[in-house]
């Protein structure tokens, strides 16, 4: 990307002949001096001044312009001493390499009297702050460039979180940029949803700036990149692709689908890809026999989606989608946004990084308002018995993998009963005792943590809701088993027993959860013993329970870890 024009560069090059080049600098225009191409990848300040250029306005770097403080007696046109010619896309990937994010600089070089020299255009990123890979940020300050001082970094990031790239405005004949046929079918589909008669339609333009398509008339980032062609998209915007593989366990390639299109169409590109790869499955449970898709289609839907609204189409990258009948996986360029991180992301209020992109999905129901998607994703995959889906950041990528084709038929069947009954903790908890008949409340609370808030109660609402599910409790710990009656349902052949005592253990633990500590006599009152010396021995047989101090004085409470098998 250019930042200026060879003819204004050319000028400014000019004036260096009569002129003091210190003048001529400004907060978008710096010049350099370097003896060689290898001073110039040696060069830790030529990193910096792309981190302060990009950073406040975006410029220009030019060298081969001495510095006027070095000049003899007012010989301005000795400033122009040129430099040497070398591979631009050397220059270019070196120089990237000492930044973080990689900015998209462009280096060229231009003749002038003679000499080359080497012009960096260095493009403003205005949603992210460009640093040095020793870590400064710097910033212009009138004709120098500076490290960041911590406050101002601070403003920066929050100035940072405002930005939305993809409600920028183009200046561009709307109608020409935009695909013919999805403009048409997206135009349909609005208006079927909103119940429009014939009479009361709204024309096209008015259409595309109700949907956000169009701010006064003009076409925005996100309505090029919804509807747009695609030639207009690479042109304007950048290059985005999509890819869709899918294999056999034996690594045959079954689909192997890479497109540059608009969102509305890429959309429908990928459904039908996954339609013609994701077929049924036959399971039985009670001699009955059922059909399970390999994957939930609205699992697949909600992740795909999501890669779309969330990606960072400031970078390159594809969004890509791998299915290996076992497991699918699915890729957006651009790392986690606004506080969303892989162990929050089900809890965290939702952070759109390209709103007015979400906000025009909206308008068709693909990106819901209330933040649901994560947690239909893993609906999706927990109503078949399946896991929950993983999320994970690395090489500047997102990246959500969902288990796929594995079916536990008791679970599927009992929740195909009744499905609206069950919500993401409560199928968790059912998944996790399948087979197995019991875990503890430990263990139950850490693999709901990053769902919830408060893990012991969301734990006890769940068990109070699912009949099939109770607390039971021993001397060991405190754990939740499959009531008997549903052992069928969840293959279960050991029941997990308990004591007449069970009910006490359970007690104890909740109110430890909830106060954090008791005494002998809280403890006697709330177990309804005789008197205290029965407390104290159903306290010393407890293993999840410790104490400080002694007799009277001692203060009860639950051992970390406790209750595990």
């Amino acid at each position: 990307m250019r930042i200026k024009d060879q003819d204004s560069i050319r000028e400014i090059i000019a004036a260096c002949k009569v002129t003091p080049s210190e003048s001529i600098e400004s907060e978008e225009i710096e010049f350099k001096e370097y003896r060689d191409i290898h001073a110039l990848h040696n060069a830790k300040d030529l990193a910096e001044e792309v981190s302060a250029l990009s950073n406040f306005r975006g410029g220009i770097i030019i060298i081969g312009i001495k510095d006027s403080s070095n000049v003899i007696n007012q010989n301005w046109l000795s400033q122009l001493v040129g430099f040497e010619q070398g591979d631009v896309i050397e220059i270019e990937q070196r120089l990237k390499g000492k930044l973080k994010p990689s900015v998209e600089i462009c280096a060229e070089y231009l003749d002038f009297e003679t000499k080359f020299y080497l012009i960096i255009h260095v493009p403003h990123r205005r949603d992210s702050l460009i640093t040095t890979s020793s870590g400064k940020v710097c910033i212009r300050d009138g004709r120098s460039s500076r490290p960041m001082e911590p406050h101002e970094v601070r403003q920066a990031v929050n100035n940072l979180q405002n930005y939305d790239w993809s409600a920028d405005i183009l200046d561009v004949d709307v109608i020409a940029c935009l695909d013919t046929i999805a403009l048409d079918e997206a135009y349909e589909d609005y208006c079927r949803r909103k119940q429009y008669s014939v009479e009361s339609q709204p024309d096209k333009c008015a259409f595309l700036e109700a949907i956000g398509a169009t701010n006064n008339g003009s076409l925005t980032k996100a309505g090029l990149l919804f509807l747009g062609k695609s030639d207009f998209i690479r042109e304007r915007l950048g290059t985005y692709e999509y890819r869709f593989s899918c294999k056999t366990r034996s690594e045959r390639l079954l689909i192997n689908e890479v497109w540059e299109e608009c969102i509305w169409r890429s959309i429908k590109l990928a459904k039908d890809n996954f339609n013609a790869c994701n077929i049924n499955h036959e399971i039985k449970f009670k001699d009955k026999k059922y059909n399970a898709p390999i994957l939930d289609d609205q699992a697949f839907h909600e992740a795909f989606i999501n890669a779309i609204v969330h990606r960072d189409y400031s970078i390159d990258g594809m969004i890509s989608v791998d299915f290996d009948i076992a497991k699918m996986t699915i890729t957006n360029p651009g790392s986690f946004y606004g506080g969303v991180t892989s162990e929050n992301i089900v809890i965290h209020q939702p952070r759109h990084r390209n709103k007015a992109l979400a906000k025009l999905m909206m308008q068709f129901q693909l990106v819901d308002r209330a933040g649901m998607g994560i947690k239909r994703m893993g609906l999706g995959s927990l109503i078949y018995g399946r896991e929950f889906p993983t999320f994970a950041e690395s090489f500047n990528c997102v990246e959500v993998a969902m288990q796929a084709e594995s079916v536990l038929p008791g679970i599927f069947v009992l929740v195909q009963g009744n499905p609206d009954a069950y919500g993401l903790i409560d199928l968790i908890l059912i998944n996790s005792l399948y087979r197995k008949g019991s875990i503890s409340v430990n263990e139950a609370q850490k693999r709901i943590r990053s769902i919830s808030t408060n893990p012991w109660i969301s734990l006890k609402e769940s068990v109070e809701k699912i009949e099939e599910i109770e607390f039971c409790g021993s001397k060991e710990g405190v754990y939740i088993r499959v009531n008997p009656t549903w052992n069928e349902f969840f293959d279960i052949i050991k029941t997990f027993s308990v004591t007449s005592a069970s009910t006490k253990y359970v007690k104890l633990y909740d109110y430890l959860m909830e106060f954090g500590e008791a005494s002998n006599d809280d403890i006697t009152t709330l177990l309804e013993h005789k008197n205290s010396s029965y407390t104290s021995k159903f306290l010393k047989d407890a293993k999840y329970v410790d104490r400080i101090g002694n007799s009277r004085n001692s203060r009860w409470f639950i051992i970390k870890d406790s209750g595990e098998k």
